[in-house]
């Protein structure tokens, strides 16, 4: 092996192991504390809130005792003076999908799987105090009595003591487990009431005197993936839950379906009974930016260099100025042919100051002149004098301007390019961020770089172009309505590429819609709402609103954009602008018959659909035609 493929192999074992589930044992070692972990630790509920790749599944485990032992580097000692023992348990969907099914009514299905969760929390504990007797040295002593608490609210006959109470725990689990897919066959199980051993094995492990004073936390991950009623039947024991434990869950925005209990009438309602921690609030741009820049330096740290001290992230990736990105984007040709547009139109006096001008500066005049109908040279005038209206009218419309100067054309048709711009496009999704760093990372050594250079801006578009039709393509495989998702990023991406594309006489930087009420909709308004929250949990798109609504759940109290990490993609502006209006049976139609249905929203806009695909869509040329 080379040193540049060696260089590249050494990339992917630290940027492209993005999942938490693929680091294992390095999880601990690269993790980077994010500001919101020390509100976790507090003993009261807390629900972390947070896209595909936000942090939630390495924060949990970091709280785990697993976690905690490696942060303390693996100091025994330590492990006494630990205020809480956190247990992570990860919502298995073969599992708890067993659950359900014509077999029983919906109220056994509930007592069975009351009491799979109590065995499950009961063998978590258990499995701990086996661990934390290995590691200090020291046995967990319990009373007798609390024992067989314990013991009779499983109906468990008395085995002997922890460990083989252990044992009995974890069989008697497996066991459960495996009778569920053929409970119409058998005889109804003896099923222990719904947090009753919980409470009980808690209060009997916890006042032993080696855990006296500590606080088990119940670390659950992907609480999406509960059924309705379980999440009512968990709901119900975070709402009881005794001061021996406490629950730490980590959900997708809009996974947390229900948030009522077992009694309809019984709500969770933050802050009264948990801490709501939105990662998206918490981390803004400044935080995720702290953040990201000790994530990235965790990673490549010492680790791909190979002794060379890598540049600081800004200068790692070098972005454009508008001014020098409109200079890239206009070739030799097009420069030439407005330099000859201005001595034609000018006169003497001011074309030498005109000329001197930057080529942006001419391109945007000629694209202001075409939108206002004005002669160019009143514009250069104007421009000259410093007036302060088309200085202003420069400020607000030249970004957008630079989506039109190369329509039609082959190759990079708008950069995507700086750290700033890279942070923004991840819309505070770290494994986002490792996934671009590491694509420009990659083509940058492949190319011939060295790891101490800068990333070319061609090269950082073509690696955001590369991470949006990547998560563009697993969108598909990702729900059941993946399909359905993935139709409407093309159709909408579609829209708003044009969009950007014809900007001139428009509103700038359309890339944004708000769905509005619809007369006689015939139930559309519960399609497209139920389609709109699949898409923002599986972050096809993003949402917020200017005044936080009484209900988060309520589809129509948010905007919409596409998820910024698609913008390079389909080539539009990932910055949050200004929005079209969109009912519910076109964002459906969008979906059923995409054609037509980006025909008539262009239409509804004012636009014509443009007929040249830029470069990256031409594979989708299929569906677009």
């Amino acid at each position: 092996m080379n040193e540049r493929d060696d260089t590249v192999t050494k990339i992917s074992s630290v940027l492209g192991l993005y999942k938490a589930e693929w680091l294992n044992a390095d999880l601990f070692k690269l993790f980077t504390e994010p500001g919101y972990f020390s509100e976790l630790k507090t003993p009261r509920p807390c629900v972390l809130i947070g896209g595909r790749g936000t942090g939630k599944t390495t924060v949990l485990r970091g709280l785990s005792y697993q976690g905690q032992f490696a942060f303390g580097e693996s100091k025994k000692e330590a492990i006494k003076s630990w205020p809480f023992f956190g247990l992570y348990i990860r919502v298995n969907t073969n599992r708890v999908t067993a659950f359900r099914g014509p077999e029983l009514s919906m109220e056994r299905w509930q007592a069975y799987f009351a009491h799979y969760m109590n065995l499950l929390f009961c063998s978590q504990m258990l499995e701990f105090v086996s661990w934390y007797e290995l590691h200090t040295g020291e046995g967990v002593v319990v009373s007798e009595h609390a024992l067989k608490l314990f013991r009779a609210t499983l109906n468990l006959p008395d085995l002997g003591g922890l460990a083989k109470l252990s044992n009995q725990i974890q069989i008697a689990f497996v066991d459960f487990e495996a009778s569920i897919n053929t409970v119409a066959d058998m005889s109804a199980p003896s099923l222990s009431m719904q947090g009753a051993p919980l409470d009980a094995l808690a209060k009997a492990l916890l006042s032993s005197p080696q855990l006296a004073g500590k606080q088990f936390f119940f670390l659950i991950d992907e609480f999406e993936n509960f059924e309705d009623y379980q999440q009512r039947v968990l709901n119900t024991i975070i709402k009881h839950a005794t001061s021996d434990y406490t629950f730490k869950v980590g959900v997708r925005e809009l996974g947390w379906r229900e948030r009522s209990t077992l009694n309809s009438n019984e709500q969770l309602t933050s802050p009264a009974d948990y801490a709501r921690i939105s990662i998206s609030e918490v981390l803004d741009s400044s935080r995720f930016k702290t953040f990201a820049e000790k994530v990235l330096l965790a990673r490549l740290g010492g680790n791909v260099s190979g002794g060379v001290e890598l540049l600081p992230p800004a200068e790692m990736f070098p972005g454009y100025s508008s001014l020098d990105e409109a200079d890239q984007l206009l070739d030799g040709a097009e420069k030439g042919r407005l330099q000859l547009l201005l001595k034609t139109r000018l006169p003497s006096e001011t074309l030498e100051a005109a000329l001197a001008l930057p080529p942006g500066i001419h391109y945007f005049l000629e694209y202001t002149a075409k939108a206002r109908q004005v002669p160019i040279e009143e514009l250069v005038r104007l421009w000259l004098a410093n007036d302060a209206t088309l200085r202003n009218n420069f400020n607000n419309h030249f970004h957008a301007s630079l989506y039109a100067i190369r329509t039609g054309k082959r190759g990079i048709r708008k950069y995507y390019c700086g750290w700033d711009e890279f942070l923004a496009l991840c819309e505070g999704n770290i494994r986002y961020l490792l996934e671009l760093v590491h694509a420009a990372f990659r083509g940058h050594i492949e190319s011939g770089g060295l790891p101490e250079q800068p990333i070319s801006q061609k090269l950082q578009t073509e690696a955001a172009q590369a991470v949006g039709r990547k998560n563009l393509s697993e969108l598909e495989g990702l729900s059941v309505d993946g399909a359905r998702l993935t139709k409407l990023l093309l159709s909408l991406g579609r829209v708003f590429q044009v969009l950007a594309e014809s900007p001139a006489g428009h509103t700038p930087e359309a890339n944004q819609f708000h769905l509005r009420e619809e007369a006689a909709a015939d139930g559309l308004d519960d399609k497209a709402s139920e389609l709109l929250k699949q898409a923002v949990m599986h972050l096809a798109l993003v949402r917020f609103s200017g005044s936080k609504p009484l209900d988060e759940r309520d589809t129509r109290a948010y905007d919409y954009m596409i998820h910024p990490i698609f913008a390079p993609f389909f080539v539009f502006s990932h910055r949050k602008k200004r929005k079209i209006q969109l009912t519910s049976t076109q964002l459906l139609s969008l979906i059923d018959r995409p054609r037509d249905a980006i025909k008539e929203t262009l239409e509804k806009n004012n636009r014509t659909e443009l007929e040249a695909l830029p470069d990256q869509l031409r594979l989708f040329g299929d569906y677009y035609a």
